[in-house]
């Protein structure tokens, strides 16, 4: 009995899991360090080169 009252909720445990963990990790991951948005490739190259860190590049159209 408890194995069939468990596979009809198990639907609902799983995404209640996934739920509380999504609820714990965005705020652990959101107090990172902030983003600083640049504009020219120049300051971001030399800043990734001091930093040793990736540079984002990201291009929006509208077409």
């Amino acid at each position: 009995m408890i194995n069939s009252v468990f596979h009809r909720h198990s639907p609902y445990l799983v995404g209640l899991c996934v739920l509380l963990l999504l609820t714990v990790s965005i705020p652990v991951l959101a107090e990172g360090e902030e983003v600083e948005w640049g504009m020219s490739i120049e300051e971001a190259t030399s800043q990734s080169i001091e930093t040793n860190k990736p540079i984002m590049m990201d291009f929006f159209t509208e077409w």
